[in-house]
């Protein structure tokens, strides 16, 4: 997955040529994954991608280029969870897999308040239609 996760960001550093641009989804990580630390961090450590494929995809890993997260630029670390769900292999299943990632000179200006703890057995329930909590950030183009 840690090569996933490099590719992606590669791609999206390609793809906006130069502009700044935002990235965000249900990326399946958490934040103290190797492959959270491949899209946040310059010359990360503990995995050593291929220089390419065998799968005919032309890669290199991209060490310079980082993307920051809307939650952790403006509170300072990543909501305490994003998903809250209850399937196997793992019922109660509950941490941070969502994620609004940016680059460039955008500003984060606020981000949609989200729980502290989970309340229920789990989701969905009667209030929360997805086991993933919505998330949301306003941005300023600088």
């Amino acid at each position: 997955m840690a090569i996933h996760s490099s590719v992606v960001k590669d791609l999206m550093f390609q793809l906006a040529g130069g502009q700044d641009f935002i990235l965000a989804g249900d990326f399946n990580i958490k934040p103290w994954d190797i492959c959270y630390q491949a899209l946040t961090e310059k010359d990360f450590r503990g995995v050593n991608l291929p220089e390419s494929s065998t799968y005919g995809i032309s890669y290199r890993p991209n060490t310079e280029q980082i993307l920051k997260s809307a939650y952790r630029e403006k509170n300072g670390a990543e909501p305490a969870y994003t998903d809250f769900s209850d399937t196997a292999p793992s019922p109660n299943f509950c941490a941070t897999l969502d994620y609004i990632f940016f680059n460039g000179h955008l500003t984060v200006e606020k981000v949609l308040e989200l729980p502290d703890h989970p309340s229920g057995e789990s989701y969905p329930d009667e209030t929360h239609p997805s086991d993933h909590l919505m998330i949301a950030a306003t941005f300023q183009l600088s």
